[in-house]
């Protein structure tokens, strides 16, 4: 989630971890450890690829916060003996653990087991950035640290946590009910599946994005919460060129990008140039992630460090038709050039 969303739910762990000892200390406090994992953006990497991948890796790691959560507590604990050492271990680790967890929920990838590495954990079931959970957040945060001894404020903040962790009890069931339908509809379609994920689009959980990736080509459907009963439309992709895969079998680049998106990604050629996308975040043709790994010269593949390739043009087109499509759902998107 975005850094504001995660200083705020630190603020409320902080809050009921420490709040009857110092209410208002408690959610600074909590805020401010909340966001020590996303100073990871900060590290300098070779390539465009590796800064990406290694984002949400050890600073996120459940296994990592653990082991440290005691030693900046007892820091905390020789700067400030106002509160408990266990009430500073217990935030800290609180905080940390629980900014990783609302992580592993968007669809990104959260490397919750560093050093282990099976795939990031990405559930998609809310979007990175998403004002119905981080509003009731935000205002007890502001009550406790504009009147942190009132009951009102006590109040707000306990309701706002309260009410943020029910949304994403909302977003689980809501993506378990679209997955449900997505995978009856497919069948009903005689769409061959290899794997299937459903993710909340841009700003809510009522209209989600269903994508599917088989050997060759790759679907992507939408269903709004108010769509009614009728089947979902799947929209066919081609995915990979053998001879693309072939020739890339052995690229370091490319099995890191599988990894990373769990095989929900694609390649492609453009002109000269070879394009590798994660297919997890955006919506066709628009793509967070797309990165030039390599160059075709001379009928050879020549691999390159993967550079980014910035999609932000039609983000607002984007954005509009997600609003249009929750309600309608015959709306199509056609980004403009």
């Amino acid at each position: 989630m975005d850094t504001l969303t995660q200083a705020l739910l630190g603020g409320a762990v902080g809050f009921v971890v420490a709040g009857k000892t110092s209410p208002r200390k408690a959610v600074l406090w909590g805020a401010a450890i909340a966001i020590l994992p996303d100073l990871d953006v900060f590290i300098p990497y070779d390539n465009d690829l590796a800064a990406t991948t290694n984002h949400r890796s050890w600073s996120h790691s459940w296994l990592i916060q653990s082991l440290l959560a005691p030693l900046l507590a007892w820091l905390l604990y020789r700067f400030d003996k106002t509160v408990q050492f266990k009430q500073w271990w217990l935030l800290v680790w609180f905080a940390l653990i629980t900014h990783s967890g609302l992580d592993a929920l968007t669809v990104y990838g959260t490397q919750l087991f560093w050093p282990f590495m099976p795939s990031p954990y990405s559930g998609g079931s809310v979007f990175i950035i998403d004002l119905f959970y981080t509003l009731p957040l935000l205002l007890g945060f502001i009550a406790i640290v504009l009147r942190p001894n009132t009951l009102t404020s006590q109040l707000t903040i306990k309701t706002g946590l309260t009410l943020s962790c029910i949304y994403l009890a909302w977003g689980l069931l809501a993506q378990n009910w679209v997955a449900d339908n997505a995978k009856r509809d497919l069948a009903a379609q005689h769409i061959k599946t290899e794997k299937i994920l459903v993710t909340a689009t841009p700003f809510n959980t009522l209209l989600w994005r269903i994508l599917v990736v088989d050997d060759d080509v790759y679907y992507e459907g939408f269903r709004s919460v108010f769509d009614g009963s009728g089947p979902i439309t799947f929209t066919q992709y081609k995915r990979n060129s053998p001879e693309l895969i072939n020739a890339l079998q052995d690229s370091d680049t490319l099995q890191r990008l599988s990894w990373f998106s769990n095989g929900f990604y694609s390649v492609s050629q453009l002109d000269n140039s070879i394009i590798a996308t994660d297919l997890r975040m955006g919506l066709e043709p628009i793509y967070f992630f797309r990165y030039h790994i390599a160059q075709s010269e001379h009928h050879q593949i020549n691999a390159i460090a993967p550079m980014r390739i910035r999609s932000e043009q039609h983000a607002k087109q984007g954005i509009t038709w997600t609003w249009q499509r929750i309600w309608d759902p015959t709306a199509q998107f056609e980004p403009l050039q």
